[in-house]
């Protein structure tokens, strides 16, 4: 009746409420046909004027029109701010050519308040979680509807089956209102037992187990919902179908209250039929030619005799379909018929196939991509149209979608073509933000752990710069007190249509450091195998003890000022992406110190001190990727091989060539759905790693490393908390490796794992494994727990390490700075922050 009223008025309002505020000498429909020049507001005082001009801009310059006008009001009514809405015209200019549309609004009150009346069992903040209405908020008597449904639902999920809620406003007096909800929340009703009748196989507890709905104890209210009940009754079905009782259905659940001194509870029966436990009597296949029986047989999982199992049965109905699929067939029909021995309590069946033509992709459509161009799209989804349909490939294009790290959804839908044939590929897209920029205090996360942790950071990044899918960056990161550094970067992901990239980046670096010296007798040139530092008296207790006193320690700058140039191509193969990638850097390095007072124990760092030197490097490597999602995989594996030439010139003051072989492999060991957003997982990984430095072909005698690039433990990236490393045992072989079981608390957020690292350094070179000098006593273990940001941006990793390493053939544990006991030597952790490395 309300509506009906509504509209009356709004028709009288518009046929007599136009009126010519200047012109009298107008007509009365003079605005007919004009030119709409403006739509003007009065009476606004909660609404924003900015919010009406985006909805009015549309109607500037169109014709006016009755249909136009009705349009415009009826949308200012749909946003259900106004009570009252008055229009009035008047002409824009002397001669009435154009008109100006004028609404004078009366609005809807604004949300002072609101209150919660007669809820004792829920807190406010929880009923305020769930409801739509805020402060401030204009009153909507639809959007309180919903909110009443969303109290209403809170409250059944916490077992409070007869709760009812009504609302009411109260004027205030300065254009707002407080808005009540009144509550009555009745008897909460709480499981006290679940039983079972006719379980004859299965015990109770077992059944009971499977349950979502609990009995209330002390560390479950047992709370009752409906919809929970109805779910529990198919996962008992559920339970009994891949157990071989395929007719076993819960006939019934009663439902009985029990009234004590402690108030009412619900009793909940199972009333169950299992029927008779059959056995699989084997799949025959008919009506199929593009595949023989024989193929299609090695895709059924279950054996002949085997208790029958329906999830897995239809997991091997599932694996024929899908060789179908993967070919292109999709529009083949799949018919089963079941056949029941009751005398051997066996179930055969008989697949029946119809095959039709392939599939092809007659067009493929882009939805949703408001700042991403859609060639940056296609390029990575590898089907065009004309290709014959593979999922495969749908799931490759979603892997490479969201690899790019511009979208926070990627939907695939198949649609019907034109023809029987032919299928339009579809895909919806939820952008998301692609440009970074970060300002501020920050752990700097530098493997060197010589330098300041603590840097102010200013960085600029666009990932997908103007919907190209290139990539433009600018960081400016300092400690002030030891370590400086700008760089400018642009990467272009694909060249002439191709997946061949080109980056560009400047970079100048400015670290003051501390260095090992030799300034007392006796003196090494530096790479003799007994030679050792000042502040030591023996080669061995310089590896033992690793770093002297800061007496013995020298200060020295450097400044390093480079640019490089690198550039790649991946191919799409059944193993994976296979990539291969290289690039160069040209630059001049200085390094600082007084030469009357300094001699470094390092010879490399002793050439060429205060002079500008070239420092230029090569390097090429392969990767193989098989990983779903590269910055917080799931399943798959990573192969990764680098080699480098550090120093072409003659006059650089290092040369060597160095190799890093990377192996990594991912899986998932179970993802239990616990709710409708969130699920329990766990991720195995495994890592391994080895990195030699040795000597150029055509140098081979010119082995000469700065000791600051030599490999190192260092306690971050690798072997967790043995920070104490870096310095003293850096050489020319690395090995490296670690376990992590993740679980993600936020999927591609963050993450809880536990790992167990091991790596170590042979100073020597020669003869690494297979009995030469690296042995277990080179090793440094850790095992601990991490809390882990899965974000590319911002990829963070704090741990709790606890270390030891192994002598001997004993386990010598090692004190850590967290929770240290000075009554127990070797007690305490280590916190450890780090950067998670992406390759």
């Amino acid at each position: 009746m309300r509506f009906w009223v509504v509209v009356i008025l709004l028709f009288f309002t518009a046929v007599l409420g136009f009126s010519q505020e200047e012109g009298s000498a107008l007509s009365d429909d003079w605005y007919q046909g004009k030119p709409i020049r403006e739509i003007q507001f009065a009476g606004l005082r909660n609404v924003q004027h900015s919010e009406l001009e985006a909805l009015m801009n549309p109607y500037r310059g169109r014709i006016f029109t009755d249909a136009v006008f009705w349009d415009i009001q009826g949308r200012l009514y749909a946003l259900e701010y106004f009570d009252r809405i008055e229009p009035s015209t008047r002409p824009a200019n002397a001669s009435g050519d154009e008109v100006i549309i004028r609404f004078n609004v009366t609005e809807r009150p604004v949300i002072g308040r609101i209150n919660f009346i007669g809820n004792s069992n829920l807190r406010r903040s929880e009923l305020l979680d769930v409801i739509t209405s805020g402060i401030s908020d204009i009153f909507n008597q639809a959007k309180v509807r919903l909110d009443i449904d969303a109290i209403i639902n809170k409250y059944l999920e916490k077992g409070f089956t007869n709760v009812r809620v009504t609302s009411s406003e109260t004027n205030t007096g300065d254009s707002s209102v407080t808005l009540n909800f009144h509550i009555t929340e009745g008897e909460q009703i709480s499981i006290s037992r679940i039983e079972f009748q006719g379980n004859t196989r299965f015990t109770a507890s077992t059944l009971r187990s499977q349950l979502s709905l609990k009995a209330k104890s002390l560390l479950n209210n047992g709370a009752f919902q409906e919809a929970r009940l109805i779910a529990d009754r198919e996962t008992i079905t559920r339970y009994y179908h891949d157990r071989g009782y395929i007719d076993a259905i819960v006939r019934d659940v009663t439902r009985t209250t029990e009234t004590t001194e402690r108030g009412s509870s619900l009793v909940l029966t199972f009333l169950i039929d299992e029927g008779s436990e059959f056995r699989f009597g084997g799949i025959t296949f008919s009506g199929n030619s593009l595949f023989s029986s024989d193929q299609l047989q090695r895709l059924v999982s279950s054996r002949t005799g085997d208790i029958i199992n329906r999830a897995k049965l239809e997991a091997d109905m599932q694996r024929v379909a899908d060789l179908y699929y993967e070919n292109g067939y999709i529009f083949n029909s799949f018919s089963r018929v079941e056949a029941r021995n009751t005398e051997t309590n066996t179930i055969s069946f008989a697949i029946t196939i119809t095959e039709r033509s392939r599939a092809y992709i007659e067009s493929i459509t882009i939805v949703g991509n408001q700042r991403t161009n859609d060639n940056v799209i296609l390029r990575e989804i590898p089907l065009e149209p004309g290709d014959v349909f593979s999922r495969t490939k749908i799931m490759e294009a979603m892997r490479n979608l969201y690899n790019l790290q511009y979208f926070s959804m990627v939907i695939p839908e198949t649609l019907p073509g034109s023809t029987e044939n032919l299928m339009d590929l579809v895909f919806t897209f939820e952008e998301q933000m692609t440009t970074d920029l970060q300002f501020g205090l920050t752990f700097s996360g530098v493997a060197d752990p010589d330098t300041f942790p603590i840097s102010g950071l200013f960085k600029w990044t666009d990932r997908n710069l103007a919907g190209t899918g290139n990539e433009l960056g600018a960081e400016i990161n300092t400690s002030v007190i030891d370590t400086s550094t700008f760089s400018i970067n642009y990467l272009h992901r694909w060249l002439l249509g191709m997946p061949f990239s080109l980056g560009v980046d400047f970079s100048a670096n400015y670290n003051n450091r501390l260095a090992l010296m030799d300034n007392q007798p006796p003196f090494f040139y530096g790479d003799e195998d007994y030679a050792f530092p000042d502040g030591f008296t023996s080669r061995e207790e310089y590896e033992d003890t690793g770093i002297p006193t800061r007496d013995y320690l020298m200060n020295y700058e450097q400044w390093y000022i480079s640019t490089g140039i690198s550039s790649g191509y991946r191919w799409m193969t059944p193993l994976g992406i296979f990539g291969l990638n290289g690039g160069m850097r040209f630059g001049i390095v200085q390094n600082i110190y007084k030469n009357d007072l300094y001699r470094p124990f390092d010879p490399a760092l002793r050439a060429g001190n205060n002079t500008w030197m070239p420092k230029n490097s090569l390097w090429l490597s392969l990767s193989l990727d098989q990983r779903d999602i590269f910055y917080d995989p799931s399943n798959g594996y990573y192969l990764y091989e680098r080699l480098g030439l550090y120093g072409i010139l003659n006059n650089e003051r290092e040369h060597y060539m160095r190799s890093d072989t990377k192996v990594q492999y991912f899986l998932t060991l179970f993802n239990f759905q616990v709710t409708e957003s969130w699920s329990f997982k766990s991720v195995l990984a495994l890592h391994m790693g080895v990195s030699f430095l040795f000597s150029q072909p055509f140098r081979p005698d010119a082995l000469t490393v700065e000791e600051s690039n030599k490999l190192a433990v260092d306690g971050m990236f690798n072997a967790r908390g043995w920070r104490s490393e870096y310095r003293s045992r850096k050489g020319f072989m690395l090995f490296d490796s670690w376990i992590e079981l993740r679980f993600p608390i936020v999927q591609n957020f963050i993450a809880l794992d536990l790992f167990f690292d091991a790596a170590g350094v042979e100073t020597k070179q020669g003869d690494y494994f297979w009995g030469g000098n690296f042995t277990e006593e080179n090793l440094r273990f850790s095992f601990g727990g991490s809390l882990r940001l899965a974000l590319p941006q911002f990829p963070i990793r704090l741990s709790l390490a606890k270390r030891f390493r192994i002598e001997d053939g004993q386990v010598l544990w090692q004190a850590g700075d967290l929770f240290h006991d000075s009554t127990r030597p070797t007690s305490g952790m280590d916190l450890v922050f780090s950067i998670v490395m992406s390759y």
